[in-house]
């Protein structure tokens, strides 16, 4: 019951109710009942002053004796309930009954009845003997008050006599009393019996409620399952309606967002970049596996130990405490990481946490650096013989060639710079037709020996003319490629150019090739000044070279073009070397045949 405050309320309304009608109905009654009752008092007292001048009119003609008169008081005293008094027409009494009043006044007040009681009805004698009829309600004094009744005896139209009656408004008031006790019994009557069918109804219409309540509770904590009562008829059904429908569309809607955050969830755990997210207080509130597979800790021991540099959780104070965006890169192993740490805001603009964004942008860096490099090298190689043909042009523009011989050896110069410059442009142009042709390579047939047979033919005398050994083995079959002849000519002569320059006198160069399944590896192998093991990883890249002062001849575009090539073919080329032992160069070369697309 104490939990009940509906039921308390309805019943303080219905007690409230019952105790102010009972307040308002004693108000009403006192000021308008007094007033009624003594006028209806009156009314009953004006016949029965009639009655009692008809009988005074016979004593009066002789028609009644006395006796007969007083035997008339006697028996209609209690009816009459009044006193009464009779005049004569000179205004002297001649009949007088007080008894009524002597048993209702105090014992003290009896001596006073008879004088008192002339001088009220005095004040009317002269008036009911003109043959007015007197009602009125007459005060002693301020010491009691009487009701009044005066009524004239005629005969045959003559006043014979005066007859008034009189009672006292205590007899009302007692009346009044008991009718007021009375209105207060019922209304507590009324009070007690409707209680229990009010707390029962009461109880009837709370029950539904507390019912959707329960409900209501529940969906807020999460079960949406639970259902309201919709049996009930009324209002009470159309809110049990109201609320499944309610919980109905909050479910379909958190399963919604729940399908969204999960699927934000995996997104964001799917990204190669490291998330964190913190909330207002600083504490994380989201990490991805990416953060663990940068900084390669993997505890959950507070801030550091997800990210063990103080200077980034900093960071991530400031933009809570100011709200700006911070950009930062740092540098973590063999990591250079572009940290972006930026507010989270509500809509208020209130700053509610912070993300950050943690990219490994290691390999943009290095190719970053690698077209530093590239332009650098390419104004280098481009620059030696520009300035080479410049000052050769130059100095036969001013006529300081001594003689004919001075400006054949001259001419013969710039054509040997034009020759290499126009080298550089034609591997230049080669690699960016590899690098920017989106057709695959045309693919024919051919026999590997016989096109290793034409370049080692060509190349053995190269190596003689350099004191170089040049060993060539064939296949013990003569296998059928399925690739594209130009290209894979073109690759051996890029690698047996390369071993020829870096291979010194006395040394050795190999051209060999082996059967595997369904392709052959080719390999040039040589016993030059090798490849430093941190140099192989770049050894492919434009303009690389393992002499970083580029004195050695060459534009440092072979070995890119070769591995283009490849690529585009869709082989694959490794490097074996050790420094001052040699090095060598495989690439496989497929027997199956393969979609065939436009060639270089």
């Amino acid at each position: 019951m104490k939990k009940n405050v509906f039921i308390r309320r309805i019943l303080a309304l219905i007690i409230g109710t019952v105790v102010l009608y009972a307040i308002l109905n004693t108000i009403i009654f006192v000021h308008i009942a007094n007033d009624l009752f003594i006028e209806m008092q009156m009314r009953e007292l004006k016949p029965r002053a009639e009655v009692i001048a008809n009988l005074v009119l016979k004593y009066q003609q002789g028609l009644m004796t006395k006796n007969e008169l007083d035997e008339q008081f006697l028996v209609n005293n209690a009816i009459w309930n009044a006193a009464v008094y009779v005049y004569d027409k000179q205004g002297n009494l001649i009949i007088r009954n007080e008894e009524i009043l002597r048993t209702r006044l105090p014992r003290e007040a009896h001596r006073y009845i008879t004088p008192v009681l002339n001088e009220v009805f005095g004040e009317y004698l002269d008036s009911v003997l003109t043959g007015r009829e007197v009602i009125a309600t007459q005060s002693e004094k301020n010491r009691r008050s009487f009701l009044v009744v005066g009524e004239p005896v005629i005969h045959n139209g003559t006043i014979t006599g005066a007859v008034f009656l009189t009672k006292l408004p205590e007899e009302l008031l007692t009346a009044l009393l008991g009718l007021r006790r009375s209105m207060m019994v019922s209304a507590l009557g009324v009070l007690l019996l409707m209680i229990f069918p009010v707390y029962a109804l009461t109880r009837h219409i709370v029950n539904p409620l507390k019912q959707m309540r329960d409900a209501a509770i529940n969906m807020a904590n999460g079960n949406l399952t639970e259902q309201a009562n919709e049996d009930y008829k009324g209002e009470f059904g159309e809110l049990g309606r109201s609320l499944n429908y309610l919980s109905a569309r909050l479910s379909e809607t958190i399963s919604a967002l729940e399908l969204e955050r999960n699927r934000l969830k995996q997104t964001i755990d799917g990204l190669s970049e490291g998330i964190i997210a913190i909330d207002a207080v600083g504490n994380i509130t989201h990490v991805n596996p990416a953060i663990y597979n940068i900084f390669g800790i993997g505890n959950d021991d507070g801030r550091m130990g997800i990210i063990p540099v103080g200077d980034i959780w900093k960071d991530f104070d400031s933009v809570l405490l100011q709200g700006d965006t911070i950009v930062r890169s740092l540098k973590w192993k063999q990591m250079v990481l572009r940290i972006t740490i930026s507010p989270l805001e509500d809509e208020q603009n209130h700053i509610v946490g912070t993300v950050g964004l943690f990219r490994d942008v290691t390999e943009s860096e290095r190719l970053e650096q690698t077209r530093r490099e590239y332009v650098a090298n390419v104004s280098h190689e481009l620059r030696t013989p520009v300035s080479a043909l410049r000052a050769l042009a130059e100095t036969l523009a001013d006529g300081m060639a001594p003689d004919e011989d001075t400006k054949k050896r001259y001419y013969t110069h710039m054509v040997h710079e034009t020759m290499r410059l126009t080298r550089l442009i034609d591997d230049l142009l080669i690699l960016s037709r590899l690098q920017s042709d989106p057709h695959a390579v045309q693919r024919e047939a051919f026999k590997i020996n016989r096109l290793m047979a034409d370049v080692a033919e060509r190349y053995a005398i190269l190596a003689g003319e350099k004191d170089v050994r040049f060993n060539f083995t064939l296949l013990s079959e003569d296998v059928v490629l399925w690739s594209n002849m130009g290209l894979v000519e073109q690759v051996l002569i890029i690698l047996l150019d390369n071993a020829i320059k870096y291979t010194p006198k006395g040394g050795s160069i190999s051209l060999y090739a082996s059967l595997e399944e369904d392709m052959v590896k080719v390999s040039v192998s040589d016993t030059g000044i090798g490849i430093a093991a941190e140099d192989i990883s770049y050894i492919f890249d434009r303009f690389y070279k393992v002499d970083k002062a580029h004195a050695t001849q060459g534009t440092g575009l072979g070995l890119a073009i070769a591995f283009e090539i490849i690529q585009r073919l869709g082989e694959r080329i490794v490097v074996e070397s050790h420094p001052e032992e040699g090095s060598t160069f495989t690439f496989t070369l497929s027997r199956n045949p393969g979609p065939g697309i436009k060639s270089l």
